[in-house]
């Protein structure tokens, strides 16, 4: 495993971004999802038209797909917690990408030495 010095600059601002994005800021791994609803109220137009948008909040829990609904006074919170998630993943993406690569030089090498 190659030490810190090592690493192209890239991959160390990609690792401390990553870090300090889980140490510092609330995330969710999940999707949000607008799903419209009828509400049940007699004469009310979701019943013969347009029905009524609610959010969803998308995520797995004990390997189950779970839906939790956002009320709108937290909407923002959800989608900014949702977006630092993602933030995480795709620095998470770019690490792996980097091991991968480091891997397959690592195996050209013991390869080319038998």
């Amino acid at each position: 495993m190659p030490s810190r010095s090592q690493r192209s600059a890239k991959e160390r601002d990609a690792r401390s971004r990553a870090v300090r994005q889980v140490a510092e800021n609330p995330l969710l791994r999940g999707s949000l999802v607008v799903m419209r609803r009828k509400c049940g109220k007699q004469g009310c137009h979701c019943q013969t038209g347009e029905k009524h948008p609610a959010l969803y909040l998308a995520v797995r829990a004990d390997n189950k797909r779970t839906m939790l609904y956002i009320p709108p006074a937290l909407e923002e919170t959800a989608r900014q917690w949702v977006q630092n998630g993602r933030q995480v993943d795709e620095l998470l993406d770019f690490v792996s990408q980097q091991c991968l690569e480091q891997l397959l030089d690592q195996k050209q090498q013991a390869l080319a030495r038998r």
